[in-house]
């Protein structure tokens, strides 16, 4: 875009982006009540209503755990990890199947059980 600048950068969750574009939409709903928001922005919040699995502050708690668990977990796969939710060891290996690292048995199984802890009902 132009006469913008990245001023920082961090990964989100689904659920943390559907908090995001709640406030975007009641902001939205104060400047112009008929069209709140953009047609992308209407579809990307309906996607993030459907598809997030946790609440925002399991989400952002988790996000924290998952970073701090490994030297080797950065914020992008602990996002990807929570947005997927994976339920056995094959999936967690199909996640890191392009990463550098690819976590043994004991490191999925440590991540599995971390992710049973928030994983939600059903």
């Amino acid at each position: 875009m132009i006469g913008r600048k990245k001023v920082e950068e961090h990964y989100v969750t689904t659920a943390e982006v559907k908090v995001l574009l709640e406030k975007r939409k009641a902001e939205g709903m104060e400047e112009n009540p008929e069209e709140p928001m953009f047609y992308e922005a209407r579809v990307s919040l309906e996607h993030a209503e459907r598809f997030a699995k946790l609440k925002p502050e399991q989400a952002v708690e988790l996000k924290e755990k998952l970073v701090g668990l490994f030297d080797w977990l950065d914020e992008k796969m602990a996002t990807k990890l929570i947005d997927l939710l994976p339920e056995d060891y094959f999936d967690v290996h199909v996640i890191f199947a392009k990463e550098a690292h690819q976590p043994s048995r004991e490191e999925a199984e440590e991540i599995l059980k971390l992710l049973d802890e928030y994983r939600p009902e059903e």
